[in-house]
Parts: C-alpha cells; structure tokens; sequence
C-alpha cells in the first residue's frame, strides 16, 4: 500500500510558513508501516489542487491532504475532492452544530461562512473537529481514500492520532503494535553517528534503527522502531536497543522523543539551584534570549549583557581594552573576561562569556570562544565551522548552552 501527502495552501509555496504538517504525518505512519511515496504542495487553485489531486490517485492509495478546509473563498479543498470524485457536495446538520458550540464556548457568533465547512462529499465519512472549527472527511472511492484533515497544525495532529491512523490500521488490519523511540543528540556528525551504530543498522530488523539530520539545531535524531503483539513487548525490544547505543554515544544524547535542547537545560537550571548571568559580544548569538524565555528564568537567570565596544565593556564589566585588540576581540582572554566580569556584576553562581564572528567569506571559517566561570575556575573553548555553513548562529548558541549544560549535568 503507498500513501501520499499533499499539504494545500499558497503560503506554503511562497515560504511564508514552513510545512511541518508534512513532516509530522510522515513520521506518523512509519508508525504503522504504511509506506509513504510522495509529498506535494499546491497552492489555492482549484484546477491545480484537482490535478495533484487525480495525479495521486493514480498512483497512490491513501491520500492524506491537509489545508484548504477554512471557511474562506479560497479554502477550496473539499470542492476539490467532490468534483475529482464526481460527487455532490452534501451539508452536514451535526457538524455544523460542533462548529457553533464551538464558537459559543468561546463566546462568538458563528459566521455564515462556517456553514460551507459542514458540506463534506457525498457518502464521505465525517470527522468531528473538538478541537476547532474545520470538520474532515474520509471519501473513499475504488479501494483508496482520501483523508482531508485542517492545516492548523494542532488540529491536524488531533486528526492523525484520534481518527487517521485508527482508520488506517484498521484498513491495513494491523493488529500488531509499531512503537518509536526517539534519541536526540547534539556535538556530533551525522556521519559519525552512522559510523558508530553501521553494524546496528545493517544488523537491525526489528527494532530498525533511522538517522535524521536536523541541521538549522544542529541536532541529529536516532529513532528506534520496534514492532510486537503488544506495547510493552515493542518498548522492550527498543529499550535494549537504545541500551547498547548509549553504550556509544550516551555523552551526546541529550534527550529523548518530544524533549527539546532548551527544556533540557531549563529543567536542570530549575533544579540546580544555580544562578546564570551572560555577557556576549555582537556576533549574532541568542544566548541571554534563549535563557530569558526559559520557564522559571526569575529563579536562576540573573544577567544577559551584549556589549559591542571596548569603551562600553570597560566601563560596565571593567574589562580591558586591550582584550580587544587580538583578532578583532575573537579570543580566549576575552571570552574569560566577560564570564568572570558578569559573574561578579550579576553576582551570579556562573558566568558566560560568548565571542565570536560569523565569516561570510571563502576561507575564513566560523569561530566562537566560550568561557564558563565559577568561583573555583574559569574554563573556555574553541570552536570552529566552515565558512558559508547555513545557520551557524543557531550552533553558536548552542554550543554555548552546551558548556553550561555540561557544567550542569557534572
């Protein structure tokens, strides 16, 4: 059986929003092991949303489409998929009743346009929307489907999890259950990862073992698949796995499934008991700003200081000038000194001190100091990209974290 996506929605094609529904529902029906073949995007045209449409009909078995199911002149999805499929357009008493409770709930009248998101194809099978106001459907038609689920991103994960994939399994009689692990790593290549784990890839066929490369964070994803009669059977088949990965590559995972780099780290300096203050220079981190948006920041973030000139770091931290001189101010002496500076001005536990630039230029590589100072020590670290690598500000920020993060986790 193939599957196919087609997210619907103008916005997407012009890169004003990126498409994560996509790749959310991508990694979803691994999950059930419906092989997905091809992605599209259209844009809101009727005539092309219908030939992406009747192209994937014939080649595929499970459309899933997402987007275009508003209740705007240019939500043109469901029309689309009723005249593909040659049938009428039918309103829906019960849906339109789920569509204004939901207003009411939320104190608003329900606008006449709603009622067009109550009109879903002749003989489709409804889903209700509790969640917004953009009911889907389910049109079958010659032994294939095509599942029209909202582009709202937090909707269209409600579809997947509560009406989609039970559909589809049902549909695909799969009565075994088809668990992921997520192991998310940071400081280390994609080509090493795969270096380290060859032999459990070539080797591994129930669980399987998957590499994705999340470059703009920096991050690569390890999942573990694992497929039994049962949850805890499945869980146990990855949990050995994931044992003998960390085995290698334990001093690289960070976190697992939905955790994120930052929740990480928030977690550990909400519970450190530890204070943080930052001093950095004008190269495009995002240290101070990644902190202060932390949860609880009022507890251990005391300081976040970008400085851009020798004359203003002299008079606020005491840092001298002649730090500045060596490498236009990218070095060690002074990565240190902003660290112990801002430590002792904050009156902090720890201090952070960030320098660096961003070369835009052939041959001239990226480069960052950090310096982490306490009380006992200050340590600092070198690191380098290659020139015109993408998203080197998100690395540098990262990379900066990190040291705090190890320092926490010691």
């Amino acid at each position: 059986m193939k599957a196919e996506i087609i997210a619907v929605g103008t916005e997407l094609l012009l890169g004003q929003i990126v498409d994560t529904n996509s790749a959310y529902m991508a990694q979803q029906l691994t999950t059930i092991g419906l092989d997905l073949h091809f992605k599209s995007t259209v844009g809101d045209n009727m005539d092309r949303i219908k030939a992406t449409l009747r192209n994937a009909l014939n080649r595929s078995d499970f459309i899933i489409t997402t987007g275009g199911i508003g209740p705007t002149l240019d939500d043109l999805t469901r029309e689309a998929v009723a005249e593909v499929l040659g049938r009428e357009l039918v309103f829906h008493p019960e849906l339109f009743a789920q569509i204004t409770d939901f207003f009411t709930r939320l104190g608003r009248t329900t606008s006449p346009n709603n009622r067009k998101q109550a009109l879903i194809p002749a003989g489709a099978i409804p889903i209700e929307n509790p969640v917004g106001t953009a009911p889907g459907f389910i049109a079958e038609a010659n032994g294939k489907a095509i599942i029209t689920v909202p582009g709202v991103p937090h909707e269209m994960r409600y579809f997947m999890e509560h009406s989609v994939l039970p559909y589809l399994r049902e549909k695909l009689g799969i009565r075994e259950v088809i668990v992921s692990r997520v192991l998310k790593l940071f400081g280390i290549g994609e080509s090493m990862v795969d270096e380290r784990l060859k032999d459990l890839i070539e080797e591994g066929t129930n669980p399987t073992i998957g590499l994705l490369a999340h470059t703009q964070i920096g991050e690569i994803h390890v999942r573990l698949t694992a497929k039994a009669d049962e949850q805890a059977r499945a869980e146990a088949l990855n949990a050995a796995l994931e044992a003998r990965i960390r085995e290698r590559l334990g001093a690289f995972i960070f976190g697992v499934d939905e955790e994120s780099y930052e929740g990480v780290l928030n977690a550990l300096l909400g519970t450190s008991g530890l204070t943080i203050a930052t001093a950095e220079t004008a190269f495009g981190s995002a240290v101070a700003q990644t902190l202060k948006a932390m949860a609880g920041r009022e507890r251990f973030f005391r300081l976040g200081v970008t400085v851009v000139d020798p004359q203003t770091a002299a008079q606020l931290l005491s840092v001298p000038p002649a730090l500045w001189q060596e490498g236009a101010g990218v070095n060690a002496g002074l990565a240190k000194a902003l660290a112990e500076a801002v430590r002792r001005l904050a009156g902090a536990d720890l201090g952070l001190g960030i320098t660096g630039c961003a070369n835009e230029a052939k041959g001239q590589d990226h480069q960052i100091y950090i310096a982490l100072a306490s009380a006992e020590k200050t340590e600092c670290s070198e690191q380098r990209w290659p020139a015109r690598m993408r998203f080197i500000e998100n690395r540098m920020t990262k990379q900066a974290l990190d040291l705090l993060k190890k320092r926490l986790s010691a």
